[in-house]
């Protein structure tokens, strides 16, 4: 005989069994129970009226498959070994932005929390094969956003997802990775540390039950998780055909807020952006336009140290000639028309004041948080803003 909780760990490891389907036979029946217990009969009643004979006989053989005592006790003792527990969409724990999803998932498998309801919180999402400057933007928005409070959601994935999260890690907030595989499953193998990292700072959440491989049609589906989770979505880079733009749609269609990071006409990762904005998306130009929905932009300036550095006439000369894309060291030196030492000794000085880094060997970029998202006003921490033709722009030093 099962308990009540194992009849739900049953319902909602149907997965086989479409999302709509089982609600409707939940509603029809009246419990996970009633639909274990149900007969053909019963179920040909519910479903008729909306599927075809294949698709009800289907629904009938899975459920008469998956009925095994033995096999939902085991099921349900190896979750909570696990550290995993089932929060169901009757409890009053489950997300109520899901809730009026008309493809609301029964029930949720979560490895660490749930997100706090009342709490803001933003989606920071885009395309996996990304840029160096989209992984840094979004690695910017996910920090400036857990530093104001915001619970920044994403999909563990490669890319944009995981510096998402990695930004608000840093900035000791809160972030919630939404899986397209059972919890205990780690997708990819690259994010295992990270997947233990979220676990600790929010949660791993997922529809699909322990032991659930990552699947192509998993993935369009668990983002209207995502959406449904987040007040906003931000999309840093995506293509035309990215999963993150299914991300967007859904939030658009539930209501919520599109922030999109413009990028360079005719940029293949900038085409699905830039897309979005045209279509009427909001631009997003920083982390803090985000912040002015929820009034925590000025708690955002109050956080950033205001520190003034000081360099030599060098390094402030090189560092003018950096930008979010990466430069070799020697086409910085033919920019600047420094000699080769000189550029290198500026590089490493830059390196240690944490206002340039080397994502690739002997490659450099700005880094940006350490650059125009600091200071007062334009603060470049007291290193002179850059003008069109890298000349000092009077009175941007701090």
């Amino acid at each position: 005989m099962l308990r009540e909780e194992e009849y739900w760990f049953w319902h909602c490891s149907l997965i086989r069994v479409g999302v709509v389907i089982r609600n409707r036979l939940k509603e029809g029946l009246g419990s996970p129970e009633g639909i274990y217990r149900a007969s053909k009969e019963a179920v040909e009643g519910i479903l008729g009226p909306f599927h075809s004979e294949r698709t009800v006989e289907r629904v009938w053989e899975e459920l008469e498959r998956s009925r095994r005592e033995e096999a939902v006790h085991r099921g349900h003792a190896h979750m909570k070994e696990l550290g995993i527990r089932l929060v169901t969409a009757e409890e009053a724990e489950f997300p109520k932005g899901l809730l009026t999803l008309p493809d609301c998932p029964p029930g949720l498998f979560v490895k660490g929390k749930l997100p706090v309801s009342g709490e803001p919180a933003a989606a920071v999402v885009g395309s996996r094969e990304c840029s160096y400057y989209g992984r840094n933007t979004a690695k910017s928005i996910g920090r400036t956003l857990a530093e104001a409070g915001v619970q920044v959601i994403s999909g563990l994935a490669r890319g944009i997802d995981a510096a998402g999260h990695a930004g608000a890690l840093e900035a000791g907030g809160k972030t919630f990775g939404i899986l397209g595989c059972g919890p205990d499953m780690v997708y990819p193998r690259e994010n295992e540390g990270l997947y233990g990292m979220v676990e600790r700072a929010g949660g791993l959440i997922s529809e699909y039950p322990p032991g659930t491989g990552p699947t192509a049609w998993h993935f369009p589906a668990r983002n209207r998780i995502i959406s449904g989770l987040s007040d906003c979505v931000a999309v840093v880079e995506a293509g035309v055909r990215s999963g993150s733009l299914i991300t967007a749609s859904l939030a658009l269609e539930q209501g919520k807020d599109i922030w999109a990071a413009p990028g360079r006409m005719g940029d293949f990762l900038s085409r699905g952006t830039n897309r979005l904005i045209r279509d009427g998306a909001m631009p997003l130009t920083e982390p803090e336009d985000i912040l002015g929905g929820w009034n925590l932009a000025d708690k955002i300036l109050k956080i950033h140290e205001k520190t003034r550095l000081s360099l030599d006439k060098n390094a402030e000369k090189v560092y003018s000639y950096l930008d979010s894309d990466p430069k070799s060291g020697e086409q910085i030196r033919i920019e600047s028309g420094l000699e080769s030492e000189i550029v290198a000794a500026a590089l490493v000085r830059l390196e240690l004041e944490g206002l340039a880094v080397q994502p690739f060997w002997h490659y450099y970029a700005v880094k940006r948080d350490k650059g125009e998202q600091h200071g007062e006003t334009s603060g470049y921490c007291g290193i002179p803003r850059k003008g069109k033709d890298h000349q000092e722009v009077p009175g941007s030093e701090l």
